[in-house]
């Protein structure tokens, strides 16, 4: 079976190559590189920072050569389920069929298990079973430890690979220690060959339950396992990073858009005005994230006038105690000092020099009139300079006095502008919890006394006026902070759900640009992996409709192309069939038997994979249910697998070895007996070599056709039995010495004669014909001379010896070659 053909190109490969053709507009074409390399690399280029290094796709290189083209070679089984004393299976590695038959209970199905339990450290068989069920793995009669070994061949390698799972006296079934041993190497621990990935996606175990499981399982499973058979982890891997990273930059925007509702209510439903406006920022795209920030700090707002007056008021400044303290008592001290100079020169000398003043004032508006007050002198010039001349006279004599009167009048308008005028808030609406009437009564008596009280009665009222004032702002400041203080509490917690909500929503506008980048990726990479998926598609369909139509024998069903529909949580393998010419659904109309077959149909293009590091493939009972053409369709399929793979099958049904046997197929039949105390024998029946010597005893014997027809067939028999043991001999050594098999086929392929396939078998050189005879007789004696050339000129002249004594000299060549 040639497989899926050659080795696939890497997706990276394809994807890359359809980039440089088609790939979408701006930085999506980085994001789709990015998703094959990696999470990383996807977080380099969505953060904008720079990565560093080769960040070019490609698969992460082991330091060891992985082992490819494995072959089994044995399984050796001890104290496991049916199996107590060690029973061993031993297998030709290479391709070619064999198949493990013996009635239920034998312990041929513990063979199997076995084997995929020492490789994959699970068996599909158990999985979801009770526990119940998984307690009794360990053979009835074995009282010590428990053990499996898997001998196996590597292709173009010598030497053999050893894999063992041990259990403990005790341990239970996950207890046991799995070790590998490579040739001319120290045993190690299985997990350090990384099989578990080729294990997963080739998986070369097939039991009967998962042969239901491949049509009647969850959609997705087989989805996911086509895709990994078909090289699309990586296709995968890409489309879930970019879908991952859509959900991560797309929730900022679903969780603003899930919480506005909520936020909106509670606007609705506060007083405070800011509420409105933080309503009106939200009420529709783009929201005015700057408004809500500056709303969730406690800012004001312009039209929230009510709130501004009441910081105006909380603003107003009035002098202090002790400023209005100190000017008052600068103006008792001025007050005082005038007071004191009453009736000394230097009063009288400023009183006459201010009369003076004054009449000159006078005298300036009526020159030449009589004095208003003696009625006898004349204003005249004269009088004004001599007046002139005394007042300057006076002032001198009233210096002290003056400073004194001077400085009362500075002390005095000092008290006067202390305090300013009434601020306008004052007389505006404070709202209904404060009221500015106390303060303005109190401003009001201040400005009375200020503006026209003398210094007396300033010296007197000045600071209890001030004092009244000082206490009535201070309660109205009160007022204010606690309706402030009350507004802010009630605020708050708005402020904090608008912060909160704020941050969500501007994670989401700056995530704006790169979600629309990546749903650009993703909607090209969907598109491009779905070109990928339908040309790899076409190759399994192709194996399957190979593997179906060898299988169907007499089913009216079609099998159509095999899809990968849906995506996400929606993927499904859609199996198109038609039945009689009519469409149908595929599990609806198929019966148990056909189901199986298709199981197979979709299960061997998967084990069969040409990347896929097994050779070998293990069914367990793939035979129930079918019915007799199936049967004899499913032994034509495995030996036409077997031409290409190693295809080891345990059933309890007669059926298949009896097909195998009535078709003349090529395989190897070993017959699995259960004695008492869970000893299990395996025989060996039917293998090449043998049945060709039967088929000529039985010949020898006879006496129903002529002698002349009889020695002819007896003697290709005869040849065909050599031609055999020939193969298995030169298969043995060959692949010991670690040649590859697809070398070894080809000698066997050119080796047309008897003599040459001997010379191969014997001298290891097929050109060495001529040395054959002497070599037999030197090895084996003239007795295998006589059974080579009777085999190699029997089948054109008659034999004309005894066809018994003839065929059991073949025996003991056949025998010895095969030794």
């Amino acid at each position: 079976m040639e497989g899926n053909g050659a080795a696939q190109v890497k997706v990276d490969e394809l994807i890359v190559e359809r980039l440089d053709q088609s790939g979408p507009a701006g930085r999506a074409t980085d994001l789709v590189l990015a998703s094959l390399l990696g999470d990383d690399d996807l977080f380099v280029v969505l953060s904008g920072t720079t990565p560093s290094g080769d960040r070019s796709p490609q698969c992460a290189q082991s330091a060891e050569v992985p082992l490819a083209g494995l072959y089994l070679r044995s399984i050796e089984v001890e104290g496991f389920r049916g199996i107590g004393p060690k029973a061993t299976l031993r297998l030709q590695p290479g391709p070619g069929l064999t198949v493990v038959a013996g009635r239920n209970g034998s312990g041929k199905s513990s063979l199997a298990e076995a084997a995929e339990l020492a490789l994959t450290d699970d068996n599909k068989r158990w999985s979801g079973r009770t526990q119940v069920w998984r307690d009794g793995w360990r053979n009835l009669h074995t009282t010590g430890e428990s053990r499996v070994g898997l001998e196996l061949t590597a292709d173009g390698r010598a030497g053999l690979v050893r894999v063992t799972r041990e259990w403990p006296e005790g341990a239970s079934l996950d207890g046991a220690e799995s070790l590998v041993q490579l040739p001319a190497a120290p045993r190690r621990a299985l997990s350090t060959m990384d099989w578990s990935a080729p294990l997963e996606v080739f998986r070369p175990f097939l039991s009967y339950s998962e042969l239901g499981a491949l049509v009647s399982g969850r959609p997705s499973d087989m989805y996911d396992a086509l895709q990994a058979i078909l090289g699309l982890d990586q296709l995968v891997g890409a489309e879930k990073r970019l879908t991952d990273a859509r959900k991560r930059l797309d929730e900022p925007s679903k969780q603003a858009d899930k919480q506005l509702p909520g936020l909106r209510t509670r606007l609705e439903e506060h007083p405070d005005s800011r509420a409105s406006t933080a309503l009106d920022a939200v009420r529709r795209r783009p929201w005015n994230l700057d408004v809500i920030e500056m709303l969730a700090v406690g800012g004001a707002i312009a039209d929230d006038a009510v709130a501004n007056r009441l910081t105006q008021v909380g603003a107003i400044d009035l002098p202090s105690v002790d400023d209005i303290a100190a000017a008052t008592e600068r103006l008792r001290a001025a007050d005082q000092r005038v007071t004191s100079m009453a009736g000394t020169p230097a009063e009288d000398a400023r009183r006459i020099a201010s009369l003076l003043t004054m009449a000159l004032a006078h005298q300036a508006g009526h020159p030449g009139q009589t004095c208003p007050v003696c009625r006898g002198r004349v204003l005249d010039d004269q009088w004004a300079y001599s007046a002139h001349a005394e007042i300057e006279q006076l002032n001198k004599a009233a210096g002290e006095a003056g400073a004194a009167h001077k400085e009362l009048a500075a002390a005095t308008q000092a008290v006067r502008e202390l305090v300013g005028g009434a601020p306008a808030v004052l007389g505006q609406d404070l709202g209904d919890k404060v009221d500015g009437a106390a303060v303005r009564e109190a401003w009001q008596a201040w400005a009375n006394l200020a503006g026209s009280g003398s210094a007396g009665q300033l010296i007197a009222s000045a600071q209890d006026r001030f004092s009244a004032l000082v206490a009535s702002v201070g309660e109205l400041q009160k007022q204010a902070v606690a309706v402030l203080k009350q507004r802010s509490e009630a605020w708050q917690p708005v402020a904090a759900a608008l912060a909160s909500w704020a941050e969500i929503a501007r994670s989401s506008e700056r995530a704006a640009a790169d979600l629309a980048d990546v749903r650009k990726a993703i909607d090209w990479l969907r598109k491009a992996g779905q070109e990928i998926r339908d040309d790899r598609m076409a190759q399994l369909t192709e194996t399957s409709a190979q593997v179906w139509g060898m299988l169907r024998q007499e089913s009216n069903v079609e099998l159509g192309p095999i899809k990968l529909a849906g995506a996400s949580t929606q993927r499904h393998v859609s199996v198109d069939v038609t039945v009689d010419g009519v469409a149908g659904a595929a599990l609806s109309v198929m019966s148990q038997g056909e189901l199986h077959a298709l199981g197979l149909a979709l299960f061997l293009p998967r084990a069969t994979s040409p990347d896929s590091p097994f050779r070998f493939i293990v069914i367990d009972d793939p035979v129930q249910s079918m019915d007799p053409a199936k049967v004899e369709g499913l032994a034509r399929l495995l030996a036409w697998i077997g031409k290409d793979r190693q295809v080891v099958v345990f059933t309890h049904d007669d059926r298949l070895p009896e097909a195998i046997r009535r078709l003349q197929l090529p395989a190897t039949i070993w017959e699995v007996t259960r004695r008492e105390g869970s000893v299990v024998e395996l025989t060996k029946n039917e293998d090449p070599v043998s049945r060709y010597i039967d088929d000529a005893r039985a010949l020898a014997r006879t006496t129903e056709l002529p002698e002349d027809a009889r020695a002819v067939v007896v003697a290709g028999f005869c040849r065909s039995a050599l031609e055999a043991a020939c193969h298995e001999a030169i298969r043995a050594r060959r692949l010991k010495a670690g040649v590859r098999h697809s070398d070894v086929e080809r000698e066997l392929t050119a080796a047309q004669k008897l003599r040459q396939l001997l010379a191969l078998s014997l001298l290891d050189d097929a050109a060495r014909g001529g040395d054959v005879v002497p070599a037999l007789r030197q090895r084996y004696g003239q007795a295998a001379v006589k059974a080579f050339n009777a085999a190699r000129e029997g089948t054109h002249e008659r034999y004309q010896g005894d066809l018994r004594h003839f065929v059991e000299d073949t025996v003991h060549l056949a025998n010895a070659l095969r030794a």
